[in-house]
């Protein structure tokens, strides 16, 4: 399974490889430091599974989940908001727009592996 990371922050990106060399090392992880490197690499990668920081310089999560929304070849694609945010409001509007969930930036590493338990390997269908 391929997997894109596109969030601006080094050391979270840094914890999303950790985690996911625990949950299943097989998996391979790729990364984008802000949304314009993120858009790039879509044009010769399709990844199994897509998570985005919302709030990003330049291009942020907003506006990545329409534009992966706006391309077909990532009608299946599922797209995950990775945000601290617990509001609510902005998690439907995210929905609305094409994010396939929305999911809390745990404050543990543990609590991230077990995101990625949860999301990956129980939804694996690929």
């Amino acid at each position: 399974m391929t997997l894109l990371f596109i969030d601006d922050d080094p050391e979270d990106i840094e914890l999303f490889r950790d985690a996911i060399k625990i949950v299943n090392p097989s998996y391979r992880c790729l990364t984008a430091t802000n949304g314009d490197d993120g858009m790039k690499m879509l044009e010769t990668v399709k990844p199994d599974r897509i998570f985005l920081d919302i709030n990003m310089p330049g291009l942020g999560g907003w506006d990545l989940v329409k534009m992966i929304r706006g391309r077909h070849e990532f009608d299946n694609t599922p797209v995950y908001i990775l945000s601290t945010s617990r509001n609510a409001a902005e998690r439907e509007m995210f929905m609305r727009i094409g994010a396939s969930k929305c999911l809390v930036k745990p404050s543990s590493f543990h609590e991230l592996c077990e995101i990625f338990r949860t999301e990956l390997m129980e939804n694996d269908t690929r």
